[in-house]
């Protein structure tokens, strides 16, 4: 027995230790040796592009005009002169020209201004030459040559170093490290990790120690257990054989036990069919068998197809069942014959299907899908148009105002059915007869969201604008439809035919696997949280709509409105409810108990279907969010008039107010009416942007378990809210707002790019992570957890956290005398 134990066990972990050793010394120490080298000549690259955006900054001054180019060489050249680096600050800098000629050399001044092209080490290197040939071959390089120690010239030693040249001035910066250091420092490595190694050999001694002597205690309980099997195995045989369904017994992968009733249903005898695999028997879905028996926990019915001895195919339904017997895991098929449709509803699963297919191209822009307009002055006669529709060939005419402005349209149909229908005069004015007004839609729309829009307006056309509010041409729906094949509104759809809580309930929790979906197909994070706010706004209107209908008609008209997050079309799977009701008129008590009533079963249902309570109670349900338009001027024009930057942090996210349903021209009123109320404050502003400053930056950090995404995010929320409101902005959206700041502000528009790929990157993150958590059945939250990130997204992140730290010094240039 012990021969057995030494052979199986001590020889093998002697062998182990002995690889371990020469790995050690013959892979892993030599790769050591290579990885520091590698860092090492990268953080001279590093220094030396550091260098190089020193002499770029005096550069620039040049053309801006600031300074002559004689004064800004002389300047980079004190500059990068005086730069030290190292543990004793004596590393340094040097340039020469593409002569070459030594132009600064801090410590060897006696070659600055020298012609240095057969300049040679004592090896007979011409450094300054392999220099000069490097750069000209690939703009930069590394040499290896022999020069005086730091600021020691009587010691000469081997040195590697890093050129770069700087074009604009044919310049060349490099700047090196001495081998010795390196040296140096890979034998403490080295020596470091010798010590490491013993250890874990002593560790390992012990292990195999421990080991053999537990594996004689282990033999003993083995065979005990080889009892417990048996008799568990005859357990399961007797529950087998005595079951009327055909049914299956798998232990480690193989079938160990049968009943009469399989061998029936598939013609197989006993011995052919206990060769056989699950695969061999079953089809799931044209998914392996193990892999789906590998996902269940206890028991688990679905639907398969059994293949016969004869080769024909039965649909069945399998009950699967785990056990484990000895530490073995097995399973116990019960196999039933029934047809698919008694499993599943198959339109269901079908338009499952069609739904995915819609979400890829669901947030494709308006812009894919442009027609050039034809257009007609509104004073032409109708047999104009007739004739340029005609040679146009279109039977779509837009009519235009002193050929700018577009009012109104003329189709092919109402030109019969107006002028021929009727043997009215084709010299009539083909304002006469043109469809006013005509519905426009903005060029950064989504596909999804353009054909809601023609929905709501029970139109086939809408003209498109761009950024400056011109026409840049128009959409028609059957282009749309044909696009996404009929169904891109299919969950709105449905939403909106919704009559029951339970079925709004239903369609909210497919919406983490929509989100997934289109993250997964590298959607715009802004884009994939659109299609989440227009899901969330059909949920809510709809909402609406049964409440009304159940409470009966609102005495008059109203708002509902989004606040934060939703208000800003940047809603997540983990945020709470923020909205409001603003209803016309004065405070009147049974107008305002009608619709504190509503508010309250608005939100109830909400918070039913998936939408949470707000912590903060800013709800319509509280009777404070809960007024009159003339109620709410009165908030706007106190917060702004009497602001502090403490009460005006709790109070922002009103100013991120969004229509949902009702009649918008309320919100519109109340827009216009902050916009007069915010002119020219400049100490509102001021508190706004302090309140900014109150909101800490989030600092990246290996030592940190988590972050939370969402406070990150709150500087980027704050600062495009400051200037949009500034500005006059209408756009609530974080992202649009930025974009509109820099045709308002002098911002440079790389500053704010960045900003914006920061806030997409983290808000993708956000979604990503929340999406997984839903689908693996944990509470979503705003917890990133670093351990989950590739190191290059850690990179990533890390870059964005940092860029956004500028927002604090730009607000403090522009608010300075007050921030």
């Amino acid at each position: 027995m012990r021969d057995v134990f030494f052979i199986k066990i001590i020889v093998p972990a002697i062998l182990i230790i002995v690889l371990f050793v020469f790995s050690f010394y013959l892979i892993f120490l030599p790769m050591v040796e290579r990885g520091f080298m590698d860092r090492k000549k990268e953080m001279i690259m590093e220094l030396t592009n550091s260098a190089l955006s020193v002499i770029d900054e005096y550069y620039l001054e040049i053309e801006r005009g600031n300074l002559t180019e004689e004064v800004a060489k002389e300047m980079a050249i004190n500059r990068i002169k005086y730069i030290r680096y190292g543990d004793e600050g004596k590393d340094y800098f040097w340039i020469t020209n593409m002569v070459p000629e030594m132009i600064m050399h801090p410590f060897r001044t006696d070659l600055n201004g020298t012609d240095i092209s057969d300049y040679t080490d004592p090896e007979g290197t011409r450094l300054f030459y392999e220099a000069v040939r490097k750069v000209k071959d690939n703009g930069e390089g590394y040499i290896d040559y022999y020069w005086q120690w730091k600021d020691d010239s009587t010691r000469i030693v081997p040195k590697l170093s890093f050129v770069k040249g700087f074009e604009p001035w044919g310049w060349i910066v490099g700047t090196g490290i001495y081998l010795e250091d390196v040296n140096e420092e890979i034998k403490a490595i080295g020596g470091r990790l010798v010590r490491i190694t013993l250890v874990i050999i002593l560790l390992i001694a012990i292990i195999v120690f421990y080991i053999t002597r537990q594996s004689l205690i282990i033999e003993n309980k083995r065979i005990d257990a080889e009892k417990e099997l048996i008799q568990s195995q005859l357990k399961y045989k007797m529950l087998v054989e005595a079951s009327s369904d055909s049914t299956l017994m798998w232990l480690d992968g193989k079938l160990i036990y049968y009943n009469q009733p399989i061998l029936r249903q598939t013609g197989y005898s006993a011995g052919e069919l206990l060769k056989k695999q699950m695969d061999d028997l079953f089809t799931i879905q044209d998914e392996s068998v193990n892999a789906f028996c590998d996902r269940v926990d206890q028991s688990r019915n679905t639907e398969a197809m059994l293949r016969t001895k004869s080769g024909k195919e039965i649909s069945v339904v399998i009950t699967i069942s785990n056990i484990e017997i000895s530490g073995k895991r097995g399973f116990i098929f019960i196999i039933k014959d029934v047809t698919r449709h008694l499993l599943r509803d198959r339109s269901e699963q079908m338009l499952e299907e069609e739904l995915r297919t819609a979400l890829t191209i669901m947030n494709a822009s308006v812009n894919l899908f442009l027609r050039e307009p034809e257009t007609i002055d509104m004073d032409m006669s109708v047999e104009d148009a007739g004739i340029l529709m005609i040679r146009k060939q279109t039977d779509l005419l837009f009519v235009t105002k002193n050929a700018k402005d577009i009012v109104g349209v003329i189709t092919g149909d109402a030109l019969i059915v107006e002028v021929l229908g009727t043997n009215t005069g084709l010299n009539r004015k083909v304002f006469s007869i043109m469809r006013s007004p005509v519905h426009f839609v903005d060029e950064k729309a989504l596909l999804f969201e353009a054909l809601l829009l023609m929905e709501k307006w029970r139109t086939e056309y809408l003209t498109v604008k761009n950024e400056k509010n011109q026409t840049s041409g128009y959409i028609t729906k059957q282009d749309l439809c044909e696009a996404q094949q009929n169904v891109s509104m299919l969950l709105v759809k449905r939403i909106e035919k919704a009559e029951l809580i339970g079925q709004l309930q239903g369609l909210y929790d497919k919406l983490p696997g929509i989100l997934s979906l289109l993250l997964s197909s590298d959607s715009q994070s802004r884009n994939v949280a659109r299609i989440s706010t227009v899901i969330s706004d059909a949920i809510a209107s709809r909402v609406i709509e049964l409440l009304i209908e159940k409470t009966g008609p609102p005495p008059v008209k109203f708002a509902f409105v989004a606040l934060g997050s939703d208000g800003r079309e940047e809603q997540t799977l983990k945020t709470d409810q923020d909205n409001a009701i603003i209803f016309q008129g004065q405070h009147k008590e049974e107008v305002h108990t009608y619709f504190l009533d509503l508010a309250k079963k608005i939100n109830k249902w909400l918070n039913e279907i998936g939408y949470e309570f707000c912590k903060g109670k800013v709800m319509a349900s509280n009777p404070k969010w809960c007024q009159p338009i003339s109620q709410w001027k009165e908030y706007f024009r106190e917060w702004v008039e009497n602001s502090d930057p403490e009460s005006i942090l709790d109070t922002s996210i009103f100013f991120d107010m969004r229509f949902v349903y009702g009649e918008p021209s309320l919100v519109s009123e109340l827009k216009d009416e902050i916009k007069k109320t915010t002119d020219a404050k400049a100490v509102f502003f001021s508190h706004l942007a302090q309140s900014v400053h109150r909101t800490k930056p989030v600092a990246f950090s290996e030592k940190l378990e988590s972050i939370d995404i969402k406070r990150a995010m709150l500087p980027i929320v704050g600062f495009a809210r400051v200037y949009a409101l500034k500005n006059k902005l209408s756009e609530t959206n974080t992202v649009f707002r930025l974009r509109g700041i820099t045709a308002s502000e002098k911002i440079n528009p790389s500053f704010i790019q960045e900003i914006i790929n920061a806030y997409e990157y983290l808000m993708y993150l956000r979604f990503r992570f929340q999406t997984k958590k839903i689908q693996n059945n944990d509470a979503p939250d705003n917890n990133l957890y670093l351990a989950s990130l590739s190191n290059i997204e850690k990179a990533t992140l890390k870059a964005a956290l940092n860029e956004i730290t500028e927002i604090y010094a730009q607000l403090g240039f522009d608010f300075e005398a007050n921030v």
